[in-house]
């Protein structure tokens, strides 16, 4: 089979597979319903992996015209074409496998745990539509194809979480993500505009070519554009990739089906931000300012979710906040300049943070829907293949040594202390965000699978079966072994995987960072060993503490609360963030709306709209009058008519 047709049907099939259970299957049993919608991403999977083995690996970037999407005459005679074409590359090569691999399994685990749906079919076609939405997005080959998914995904998670929309929280959750991220897309789209009035072209070939070949006056000329399309795309990200100030939306996306939650935080939404800074590298690295910006604000992001995932007590909730702060490790790793880094932490994020959305399931549905952590523990023997494979993950996301986080958070780490924009401060806020995440997540683990069992009906409590734990014992295994791409050099005496092999996409950028003057401090082989020793101190202190505070259950959770009183209650309320845009951003917003309406809708709009009818009517209606053939009216209107003229003559 050509590689342009298998290009093709891996974007096409998860659409297919909507279609068919739109139409074709609507009555048809979960089962019939789940094997279509996985099938279509699966095989997808295997013809990805057929290109990541054939042009991918071997540095080639494939490219697909399907049809001439956008066609505008232009006043100097030229005309604004845009195709709408695919591209893969190595960095698309390797989302493809996180997005259609992870977004197999969880497509398997989901035709049990949403078993019980009187329509199914509405399920999966959201899940096929979202994977078909994301492989959009990283396959496009112009910012307007990528922008399409990136509308996709969005669309897909306003769906996904409010799928069970008779509960108004769904509902409010939903219109909360949805609103969201249409503020990140307004500078994602800005910063598309501003890319083509500047340089003629949104195609990231185009994109790049020229750029390589702009002199450096050209590019001075024009830095206050150019770091505005930086910082534009930046709320883009901030949108879509949760990050401070409109991360909000996350955590509560967790009210649609915990295998929603694990799609989207695992395999496709939040990890779309990562990729568009990756693709757009070489424009990002042309402003300072920009890559600062997104350092920050990656940096911030960690930090600050982190502390919110101390008082959670929902197991979903502590996980949302998880991935924010891990989302904020890799856009520090953008920000610093370490851009391979970002991605190798998408993957192993992928591996980690699945499997423990699935387990997260997986005990949701063996206590038959209770979420509350404080009312869990002991599960550890009940749930043997749910427990070890859940252990496995939280020793991943807390970069536990020789688990896979442990090699790609070490990476970010070193970056933030010596990449080219890193700087001591930012790895000293993601070394302290380390060690936070070993507590919260040590946390969570022991206060579901150890200690006393505190559920309401532990006799009742069993193992989920295989089409839920298979997924969960591969995404552990990955979890182990996924961070061998970011070995660093100084194991193995050359470069790392990840490094070597972005190196044709992302090489363009460093280039540019080269040649502004501005470079990575070489770190020795006692630094790197003195800041990976400082990582793996940090994580044993967070687990030890977590371990000491909660190895009598709750209990001890509460005293430690209480020690802290009004700074625990302001970590347990979220920092009261939504409270805060509810003040300055909602309230007002709401009122200025009401203004509109009442004033400018009601008075002025529907007046002049509803008077100009109104207006004829009446003056129509006194002419009909006029001439009605009756007798009486015409004596009245002669009447008048003298009466008027004669008050005319002598006054």
């Amino acid at each position: 089979m050509q590689e342009q047709t298998l290009l093709t049907l891996i974007v096409l099939l998860p659409l297919v597979g909507a279609l068919i259970n739109a139409f074709a299957l609507r009555a048809a049993n979960v089962g019939i319903v789940c094997m279509v919608a996985t099938f279509v991403v699966a095989l997808p999977f295997i013809f990805s992996v057929m290109l990541f083995m054939g042009p991918v690996i071997q540095g080639n970037t494939l490219t697909v015209d399907l049809f001439n999407w956008v066609s505008v005459p232009l006043v100097n005679g030229k005309e604004f074409n845009i195709s709408f074409g695919l591209t893969v590359d190595r960095l698309s090569g390797i989302f493809l496998l996180v997005i259609t691999g992870v977004g197999s399994l969880i497509h398997m685990y989901s035709g049990e745990y949403m078993h019980h749906e009187k329509r199914p079919y509405r399920f999966f076609v959201y899940l096929n539509l979202f994977i078909f939405s994301m492989l959009l997005l990283v396959l496009g080959s112009n910012m307007l194809v990528t922008f399409l998914g990136w509308e996709g995904v969005g669309v897909c998670s306003y769906l996904l979480i409010g799928y069970w929309y008779e509960d108004k929280a769904n509902s409010m959750a939903a219109i909360k993500a949805f609103i969201a991220n249409r503020v990140g897309d307004a500078g994602f789209l800005i910063a598309m505009f501003l890319c083509y009035m500047l340089f003629k072209t949104i195609n990231y070939a185009e994109l790049a070519a020229i750029i390589a070949a702009s002199p450096q006056t050209f590019l001075a000329e024009n830095s206050v554009e150019i770091t505005l399309i930086g910082l534009c795309l930046l709320l883009g990200v901030a949108g879509k990739s949760a990050q401070i100030p409109l991360y909000t939306w996350l955590p509560d996306a967790m009210a649609g089906p915990t295998p929603v939650s694990a799609l989207i935080h695992a395999a496709t939404m939040v990890t779309s931000g990562i990729y568009l800074m990756n693709r757009l590298s070489y424009v990002l690295v042309l402003s300072p300012t920009v890559m600062t910006t997104i350092a920050i604000v990656g940096a911030a992001t960690a930090i600050f979710s982190a502390t919110i995932g101390f008082a959670q007590t929902d197991i979903k909730k502590v996980l949302a906040y998880s991935t924010c702060s891990q989302l904020g490790y890799m856009v520090m790793a953008c920000g610093v300049g370490a851009f391979q880094y970002g991605v190798s932490h998408v993957v192993t994020h992928a591996f980690f943070k699945a499997c423990l959305f699935l387990g997260a399931g997986s005990v949701i549905h063996a206590l038959h829907h209770e979420q509350d952590i404080r009312k869990m523990g002991g599960l550890f023997k009940k749930m043997p293949i749910t427990s070890v494979t859940f252990l496995i993950a939280t020793l991943a996301i807390i970069g536990f040594p020789g688990f896979s986080g442990f090699f790609s958070k070490d990476a970010i780490l070193a970056a933030a202390w010596a990449g080219p924009f890193g700087s001591p401060i930012l790895w000293l806020v993601g070394w302290v965000t380390a060690g936070f995440t070993a507590f919260y997540m040590l946390r969570l683990t022991w206060l579901v699978f150890f200690g006393a069992c505190r559920a309401e009906h532990p006799d009742q409590i069993h193992e989920t079966n295989f089409v839920i734990t298979i997924p969960l014992i591969i995404l552990a295994v990955l979890s182990i072994f996924g961070g061998l791409i970011a070995i660093p050099e100084v194991f193995t005496g050359k470069a790392d995987f990840i490094t070597s092999f972005l190196s044709p996409v992302l090489g363009q950028a460093q280039s540019i960072i080269n040649s502004s003057g501005i470079h990575a401090t070489h770190l020795s082989h006692s630094m790197e060993y003195g800041l990976m020793g400082a990582s793996i101190l940090i994580v044993f202190v967070g687990a030890t503490f977590a371990i000491a505070v909660y190895k009598n259950g709750p209990d001890g959770g509460e005293k430690f609360a209480h020690a802290f009183g009004p700074v625990y209650r302001l970590v347990r309320d979220k920092w009261r963030i939504d409270e805060l845009y509810e003040l300055i951003l909602i309230r007002p917003l709401a009122k200025v709306g009401k203004f509109l309406y009442s004033f400018i809708d009601k008075i002025i709009i529907e007046g002049v709209v509803n008077g100009i009818p109104e207006t004829l009517y009446t003056g129509t209606s006194v002419a009909s009058d006029a001439q009605s053939g009756m007798a009486r009216n015409y004596l009245k209107f002669i009447f008048i008519s003298v009466f008027i003229f004669g008050l005319i003559l002598f006054l």
